[in-house]
């Protein structure tokens, strides 16, 4: 295994990728023989100034860090640091605790118990946290446990996140004519194997761990009540401006005005909810702007009632042009039904007179013919008496109007005679 193999390990990081990068390259620096170990100042992790506990956590935060994490990386062992939270706080004369953090991060092992360690002595006293530096992915998720959170302009926070590189060398043996054949009992045993190539079914499973790792990681980071979007938490890491836009953290201009916010405190009362801790002098100036924005609410409010009354009276206005404009077209309208329905009946009285008229016309039609039938019979009776007086005994062909019309239809007359010829 070589000095990258063991940087790449197959345990998941929570630390940035550029951190974990140059991590190789100082180790394989480190073994090819390049670089020697930097020397480092020896400074214990717990200091106290002024009755506030100062805790530094710098660089790759690692549970019992091995030789190499500690020379070349520069890494601050977590069980330390939990030691170092335990002391200060069973000390009489420390009041607050100040996490003093430039760390891009580090392992999961580890993590999850320093933050409740850190929680738990929020119990008891304020505990600020503050970077000048880094406060990234597993740093962040310590930080998140404090009170409150601050970091200068220039530091970067969040790095929200879980990483596990997996170094697949399997191409490259095959290069140099090497097979490596790994027995194993369980289908996962061999997983990460350098050398070999992951299964879907051993990527599905670290992928399933490190799904579950970012879940407690977030849900770590909302436990104290700070209102961070989804979108913030996806890896990114963000200057300490963006961190207090998205409820990261708050700016403050050095560590030392951060101790002084902590000094300035009242005892053992801690607004969590917040997105960082404020002095009394920074809670009343905040009081006073919140004063002065509820002014200018009810300023703005009393404008928008006015707009709002303006509109109302136009609006009535409106309405009442509109009910007479209404009123006129229903007169309009009362009037056309009025005239309608006169015609109306006029043109019933009409119909009415001549069906009356038809029923009369159609009573003069029927007497007509009651009477040209009389006069039928009566020309007959006339034309018989005639014929008799004058001894015929051949019925003479006439009409009623008297003339002989041969070629005329016989009328009930001539029917009436035709009795009277002789059979031919």
């Amino acid at each position: 295994m070589n000095a990258l193999d063991f940087v790449l390990s197959r345990q998941p990081w929570l630390i940035t990728s550029d951190a974990l990068t140059a991590m190789a390259s100082q180790a394989i620096a480190f073994f090819d023989g390049r670089a020697s170990p930097p020397e480092r100042a020896s400074n214990p992790l717990l200091s106290v100034e002024n009755g506030v506990g100062v805790i530094r956590l710098h660089g790759p935060l690692i549970r019992q860090p091995d030789l190499i994490s500690s020379l070349l990386f520069g890494a601050t062992n977590t069980e330390q640091v939990m030691s170092a939270i335990a002391e200060a706080s069973a000390r009489e004369d420390v009041k607050a605790l100040l996490l003093d953090i430039d760390s891009p991060g580090g392992t999961v092992n580890g993590t999850p118990e320093l933050a409740q360690a850190v929680a738990d002595a929020t119990k008891t006293r304020p505990v600020y946290a503050f970077s000048a530096g880094q406060m990234c992915s597993a740093a962040y998720w310590v930080a998140s446990q404090c009170d409150a959170i601050y970091a200068t302009p220039s530091a970067r926070v969040g790095s929200i996140g879980v990483l596990l590189p997996v170094l697949d060398s399997s191409e490259a043996l095959k290069n140099q004519g090497l097979k490596l054949e790994v027995f194993a009992a369980g289908k996962f045993k061999s997983a990460g194997m350098p050398g070999v190539s992951l299964t879907d079914e051993q990527r599905t499973l670290i992928q399933t761990d490190i799904e579950e790792i970012a879940a407690d990681f977030k849900a770590a980071v909302l436990a104290r009540g700070r209102r961070i979007p989804d979108d913030a938490m996806e890896g990114q890491s963000f200057s300490t401006r963006q961190a207090q836009k998205f409820n990261l953290a708050g700016t403050a201009r050095n560590r030392d005005e951060v101790i002084s916010r902590l000094r300035n405190l009242r005892p053992s009362r801690v607004d969590t909810a917040a997105r960082s801790m404020k002095t009394l002098d920074d809670q009343l100036a905040e009081a006073l702007t919140r004063v002065q924005s509820l002014e200018a609410d009810a300023k703005a409010h009393e404008s928008l009632m006015a707009d709002a009354s303006a509109q109302l009276e136009a609006v009535r206005a409106s309405g009442q042009q509109t009910e007479t404009l209404l009123e006129s077209l229903r007169t309009e309208f009362n009037a056309e039904r009025e005239d309608l329905n006169a015609k109306l009946t006029a043109s019933l009285a009409d119909i009415e007179r001549s069906s009356l008229r038809n029923k009369e016309l159609e009573t003069q039609i029927t007497e007509l013919r009651s009477r040209e039938q009389d006069i039928d019979k009566r020309a007959a009776i006339k034309a018989a008496q005639i014929a008799a007086e004058m001894g015929s005994p051949v019925p003479a062909r006439i009409t009623p109007a008297g003339d002989q019309q041969p070629q005329q239809p016989q009328s009930p007359a001539a029917a009436w005679n035709r009795q009277f010829q002789p059979q031919r």
